[in-house]
């Protein structure tokens, strides 16, 4: 095993995941990302796995790998989503609901599995799910993204049960409206009104996430799990 800590992160070609992977890389994690498509980055202490986070077989050669060259896994980010089915419920093919829950909760849960079969053998791991703020504002038009986040707190609450006697926890972070790919395809008056709830209706920042995951992660942060944050005065 490696003393250098590891971190996986999901859905690292743009956005919170390339944010994420450029911060802890420069932050003493050595930093395996995953994504659909390619990147178009180089980072000193980081791999980049092409794949589906929903494709398990593939998922588990990726762990394989990881527990043949590392040993270790000390964090996991399943920050990877999509919402392909941005629609009134009368108007989402079935195809779109059922990519958006299979890459959102399905690839959590596969990446959450096989994470915890190497951080139970280290008695120790920080596993971090994304939820969002559809959750509490309950958006027209999001239903299926929604009801996918929402699978995750629930998932994420049952699992740091089960883990935390191996040294695991296992929280959700559900950040305001950030400036991604994904965000951009929501409609510009819609998001003003629905940020406008929040006790901070501006647009959030990376900064905020980078902060609230250094604390869930840090050693001394063991007594807190199960739990989901909302950032933004959600």
């Amino acid at each position: 095993m490696i003393d250098q800590p590891v971190m996986i992160i999901t859905g690292t070609r743009k956005g919170i995941g390339k944010n994420l992977a450029e911060y802890y890389t420069q932050n003493g994690f050595i930093v395996i990302g995953c994504s659909r498509g390619n990147i178009d980055f180089e980072l000193n202490n980081y791999e980049h796995y092409c794949l589906d986070v929903s494709d398990e077989s593939l998922v588990k050669k990726m762990f394989k790998d990881i527990r043949k060259n590392f040993g270790r896994i000390d964090v996991l980010i399943n920050n990877a989503g999509v919402n392909y089915a941005l629609a009134p419920i009368l108007l989402v093919p079935f195809e779109s609901a059922l990519k958006t829950v299979k890459i959102n909760f399905l690839g959590t849960f596969i990446f959450t599995r096989e994470a915890v079969k190497i951080m139970k053998a280290n008695s120790f791991g920080r596993i971090i799910n994304f939820g969002s703020m559809a959750l509490k504002h309950e958006v027209k038009g999001e239903a299926i993204y929604t009801a996918s986040k929402a699978a995750i707190v629930s998932f994420t609450r049952v699992v740091a049960k089960e883990v935390y006697s191996y040294g695991i926890t296992c929280n959700v972070i559900s950040p305001s409206a950030v400036d991604t790919d994904l965000m951009k395809k929501v409609n510009s008056d819609a998001l003003k009104e629905v940020l406008s709830r929040n006790a901070i209706a501006d647009v959030g920042n990376f900064e905020d996430i980078n902060n609230i995951i250094d604390l869930l992660i840090k050693p001394e942060s063991y007594a807190i799990t199960g739990q989901t944050v909302f950032l933004g005065g959600v």
